[in-house]
């Protein structure tokens, strides 16, 4: 029996597929490729955002979005698609961040960036949203 969260469904490529658009067209993201090796549980899609996805808050007043050399403008970023109506556990989250390759993950406020996954949830119309989910606690924003 095939589960929905097995790599080889239909259901799951056509998500990667989907998101891999969404990217590509609507959200003008460049450099896109899709990883669906057997180191990771799921497929990943790894691409360069046209705009940083999370300011550090403590860098957020520091930040120039004119500025095409900021260490925050050319950081690449994993996704991850999945289905609205998928649960996803805290141990399926840890084999995640597991899989991911170790080094440098770019800079964010001159400090060394921590891992982190863009979730790109897609729901039964289609329709995309993407929340950064980081590996393990992070300073909150200040309002």
């Amino acid at each position: 029996m095939t589960t929905p969260t097995d790599t080889t469904t239909p259901h799951l490529q056509d998500l990667v597929q989907t998101v891999h658009k969404n990217l590509k067209h609507l959200a003008d993201w460049s450099s896109l490729v899709i990883h669906s090796s057997p180191s990771f549980p799921r497929p990943l899609i790894t691409g360069l955002p046209p705009d940083p996805v999370y300011i550090d808050p403590d860098s957020a007043s520091t930040y120039n979005a004119e500025d095409k050399n900021s260490p925050e403008r050319s950081q690449h970023e994993w996704v991850l698609p999945v289905d609205l109506r998928e649960k996803w556990t805290l141990r399926k989250w840890a084999q995640m961040f597991d899989s991911l390759p170790e080094g440098y993950w770019g800079e964010s406020g001159g400090k060394v960036r921590g891992k982190r996954i863009l979730l790109a949830v897609v729901s039964d119309d289609s329709t995309v949203v993407h929340y950064v989910v980081h590996d393990g606690i992070v300073k909150p924003r200040q309002n």
